[in-house]
């Protein structure tokens, strides 16, 4: 009877032997999940694209730096940032699903979502991620003027460099002139002033030659591009805009009213004030929720290391980034902000 148990017994142990050698699945499911060395190993994400602007442009530098950190909770470098057409051409990319996160302003999303000029039809999958720090209009003048209205109202004489029609800083100077009355950037000429249209580095060019004396840059704080110009013109300086045009376009457009201190350019000696616009990063509605997620943690984490990716992100507040979007929340953002306690 002994001899049958232990017959039996040995057989049992053989069987129950060959079975887990058959089924490695929980050995497996073990190694997938960690590392050789006992950590856990990072998940693995489709490949995701992040649109940015010019890739001579800052969104560009700062579109690489967050994909860059947010890269670091996944498997590989899923997230790539490739230059794209900025604020307003990124729009309809991301709701054709042809990218998948792109950057924009406030104004444009708006209107994007209404079907408003310039745009020709409604995009209104459209969601926030979040809105970082603002682009600056920063007005640079060698004309005797104080702000823009001394140069309207005094009809001024003078050349006002601006980039091409349908380029977004073009739009949004628009908007600046129209406060002002102005319904064409050309109908300055009625006073004897004029316009000059070009590309960044030409316009950047006709101030250092004196062919333009009046220009309204949109660039982060502080900006290169300013420096520069301040450097070539020794008369130049910049000026404010004035403050019930500002208040104006705050209250239709969703700009914020910036100040740029003194002392932020070398031989700035008075405060600036003029308007600006948070970056916001957006995705279509459809967007996974666990990735934006994410994205969105990766933004609020990370600031000491995106201060090094441009200056810019002095500026950047972790703590309102879910403010002045502009759009609806992504529920996967909206997941973060409620967990973090910012909504």
């Amino acid at each position: 009877m002994k001899t049958r148990i232990t017959a039996l017994a040995l057989a049992l142990t053989t069987i129950f032997m060959l079975t887990a050698c058959s089924n490695p699945s929980a050995g497996s499911d073990q190694s997938a999940s960690s590392s050789g060395n006992g950590e856990q190993a990072l998940p693995k994400i489709n490949d995701i694209e992040l649109l940015s602007g010019s890739a001579t442009g800052s969104w560009y530098t700062i579109g690489a730096g967050v994909a860059d950190k947010f890269n670091d909770f996944y498997d590989g470098f899923p997230m790539t940032c490739a230059p794209g057409p900025g604020s307003i051409g990124d729009v309809p990319v991301i709701a054709s699903g042809d990218s998948d996160i792109g950057m924009s302003y406030g104004p444009f999303l708006t209107a994007a979502v209404n079907g408003d000029a310039p745009y020709e039809t409604s995009y209104s999958n459209l969601r926030a991620i979040a809105a970082l720090q603002p682009t600056v209009i920063q007005p640079l003048t060698t004309l005797d003027i104080d702000t823009f209205g001394d140069f309207v109202n005094n009809k001024v004489k003078g050349t006002l460099g601006l980039y091409p029609v349908g380029n977004a800083s073009t739009y949004i100077i628009s908007m600046i002139l129209n406060e002002y009355g102005i319904e064409n950037a050309d109908d300055i000429s009625a006073w004897g002033a004029s316009t000059y249209y070009a590309d960044g580095a030409s316009i950047s060019d006709a101030w250092s030659d004196r062919h333009i004396n009046i220009q309204l840059p949109m660039l982060n704080v502080p900006a290169s591009t300013v420096t520069e110009a301040l450097v070539a013109r020794s008369d130049g300086k910049l000026f404010s805009l004035d403050e019930d045009v500002v208040v104006a376009l705050e209250e239709k457009y969703g700009f914020s009213s910036y100040t740029i201190k003194t002392g932020t350019y070398e031989g700035q000696e008075e405060d600036i004030y003029t308007i600006g616009l948070p970056i916001v990063f957006f995705c279509a509605e459809d967007a996974d929720e666990d990735i934006i997620y994410t994205f969105t943690k990766s933004l609020y984490e990370n600031k000491e290391y995106f201060l090094g990716v441009h200056s810019s992100f002095e500026e950047f507040d972790p703590q309102t980034m879910n403010q002045g979007c502009a759009l609806e929340l992504h529920p996967g953002a909206e997941k973060f902000y409620e967990e973090v306690g910012l909504m």
